[in-house]
């Protein structure tokens, strides 16, 4: 039985080969050769190859590519500066590879430094191994041992460490076992599959929910998630931040970097480190699926007029105004019914069925169009314990990003709402934290002419002081649970918009003065919360817009039992949302876009996408409302309006959600 280690003459390999003679040479029935050529290497069969190098080289790829040409078991253990990295385990048909794990460790916060630091000119040296001569041999017993459980796995009650982990070894006594997450974006483990309309189609299961104010399926275990996502120097989430925001809340951070260059970031807010972190982790993964195509490979390229049925029109989303493709605000170009774009298939819930939506809705990110028709952002993104945990939670966000934009838009003076005697404990302390924090706070109806509870929150501050008014929203089966979300929005505005830097005010005036200078997510609210931009509020905050103010449980009576909460099972509660929306005319369409990621921790990540209602968009002239007859009909509809509002009459001002 032959042991073969292919290591270039590096020190870390002539360490290890030496302590490998010293300590089970005798015991160990295998023989390990030292360093023989690659066109020897079949001669030998192998039952492991070890491939050792002290950094970077040609060496280290062309080795790792012949072992997987002949399907050998590998090792690596590869140099990378003051870093060693033992594993992971490279079995032949398995995900989690040396190659995924290198996609980690290139893109992370760290190297993002270096790379920027390369863009500017810097002079960045390849990263040549520094490790000392004891820790070099500490290195060297932890390899050694490893290999002979790993030859010995059979017989040992002592199972290897670096099958689906690899050993980060940093000049210390000791070296941390870390989970490797198999890589998207992996040549080897190709986890991408082609676009299909049968991978599209979902078929909804039953699970019991576990949670039943939050409608979650799985308590979530954040310390998992933690261990298996998050690590400084090889996590799939190479930074997560976290500080106390005032005496009450924690605000967090969470990046992913990708191959391409690009950041991606959730954010999080919490009455604990946990919480806030918690949060922010979630959303920062469900911001990579939704981001760009990670789970299937769009192939379908066509028109809209051949596509025929088949295809949702791109319309029923809602289209840019013609006005904005004649200014030189976009990048944009206005969509082609005769032109080819990139599609994806999804499923349709009120036909049980694939359909193909344009990639360029699906994600809101790079596509496989040269330029974007539309501007599209993560509204109906969500992320659960299963499938339909998700969809059930993407769709509120639709509904309640729908409510919200109708609202202001529309400039409806929406019903008032206040707390009822069955507040829960949080959402009250929400409440007050602000009102104790000088503001009066306000909720009101946002659901229109829907029975599912949506709730927008407005901070007004007593003094005519910075943020002067700032407003969350949320949507939820359990009305208290949308207050809550909708109250926790709003803090995370206030916080930020209080410690906000005083040129960043003096861009939000200047915003305010010229709206062609609203670009970014962040200067809608920005703008919004300035005392300057009070009046735009009036149609809301005016006292003598509303009738009778009343409590939450007076507002939503029946939800639980209309929407079958009490049944404990997701199955049921989704399908009563979907048949009540269906019933109305609405589709919803659900893109699972679940990532190897995330699958890999047991999560779900999908779209909703529901035709006919509005979404958000960012940046002034963007909004999308060309082909959506709702958006116009319904201020009429429901005594608001005399009339159906034409382009003309929507609010002028930029909406204020972030």
């Amino acid at each position: 039985m032959n042991i073969v280690m292919l290591h270039d003459s590096s020190i870390l390999g002539k360490h290890i080969f030496t302590t490998w003679l010293q300590k089970y040479s005798q015991s160990i029935g295998a023989r390990l050769v030292d360093n023989c050529s690659l066109d020897e290497l079949e001669n030998f069969h192998p039952v492991l190859v070890i491939l050792v190098s002290d950094g970077p080289s040609e060496f280290e790829q062309l080795a790792l590519e012949t072992c997987r040409d002949f399907k050998f078991n590998i090792l690596t253990v590869l140099g990378r500066g003051t870093t060693v990295l033992v594993g992971p385990l490279e079995l032949i048909d398995v995900y989690g590879c040396s190659t995924c794990l290198q996609l980690r460790w290139e893109n992370t916060f760290d190297r993002s430094l270096l790379n920027l630091f390369q863009q500017v000119g810097a002079i960045v040296e390849p990263m040549s191994l520094e490790m000392s001569p004891s820790a070099l041999l500490t290195l060297a017993d932890i390899v050694t041992y490893e290999i002979q459980l790993l030859i010995l796995e059979s017989s040992n009650s002592v199972k290897a460490k670096t099958k689906g982990k690899v050993g980060v070894y940093e000049n210390t006594e000791d070296i941390e076992w870390v989970p490797v997450v198999p890589s998207h974006d992996c040549p080897r483990c190709r986890c991408i599959a082609r676009d299909d309309p049968a991978l599209a189609r979902i078929q909804f299961e039953s699970h019991r929910i576990k949670d039943l104010e939050t409608l979650r399926v799985e308590i979530l275990d954040f310390k998992r998630l933690e261990d298996l996502f998050v690590h400084r120097k090889v996590g799939y989430i190479s930074a997560v931040n976290a500080s106390w925001s005032g005496e009450r809340y924690v605000q967090a951070d969470a990046h992913i970097y990708t191959p391409a260059g690009d950041e991606l970031t959730g954010y999080g807010l919490g009455l604990s480190m946990t919480d806030a972190k918690q949060s922010a982790v979630l959303e920062v993964l469900e911001r990579s699926c939704g981001f760009q195509a990670v789970s299937r490979r769009p192939v379908v390229f066509g028109k809209q007029s051949e596509l025929g049925d088949v295809a949702v029109k791109p319309s029923r989303f809602g289209l840019h105004s013609h006005e904005l493709f004649q200014s030189p605000h976009h990048t944009l170009e206005p969509f082609d019914e005769e032109r080819e774009y990139s599609w994806v298939w999804a499923h349709s819930t009120r036909y049980n069925q694939s359909i193909l939506i344009p990639e360029q809705i699906a994600y809101y990110g790079p596509t496989a169009d040269e330029k974007r028709f539309i501007a599209e952002s993560s509204n109906g993104c969500a992320i659960g314990g299963t499938v339909e945990e998700a969809v059930l939670h993407g769709v509120f966000e639709v509904l309640e990003r729908d409510g919200f934009l109708n609202m202001w838009y529309g400039k409806i003076p929406v019903p008032e709402l206040r707390l009822g005697n069955h507040c829960p404990t949080k959402t009250y302390e929400a409440f007050h934290y602000l009102v104790e924090n000088g503001f009066e706070v306000r909720l009101f109806n946002i659901s229109h002419d829907l029975n599912i509870p949506a709730i927008c929150a407005v901070a007004i501050n007593r003094e005519n002081d910075y943020p002067k008014v700032v407003s969350g929203s949320a949507c939820h089966l359990n009305p208290y649970q949308a207050v809550y979300a909708s109250l926790r929005e709003l803090t995370v505005q206030v916080l930020n918009l209080q410690h906000m830097p005083e040129e960043r005010r003096r861009q939000a005036i200047a915003m305010f003065l010229d709206p062609t200078k609203i670009k970014h997510i962040p200067d809608h609210v920005a703008v919004a919360g300035l005392p300057e931009a009070y009046p735009s509020w009036e149609f809301l905050l005016g006292t003598e817009n509303h009738s009778e103010c009343l409590s939450i449980e007076e507002s939503y009576t029946d939800v639980a039992r209309r929407y079958q909460v009490d049944s404990s099972d997701i199955r049921l509660v989704l399908g009563s949302v979907l048949d009540d929306l269906h019933g109305r005319g609405f589709d919803v369409i659900v893109m699972n876009q679940t990532s190897v990621e995330l699958s890999y921790g047991g999560l779900y990540a999908v779209k909703a996408l529901i035709p006919g209602m509005t979404p958000i968009t960012f940046g002034y002239g963007f909004q999308r409302v060309q082909g959506l007859s709702r958006l116009f009909e319904l201020p009429h509809r429901m005594g608001y309006s005399p009339r159906v509002l034409k382009e003309k009459d929507l609010n002028q001002d930029c909406h204020p959600f972030s």
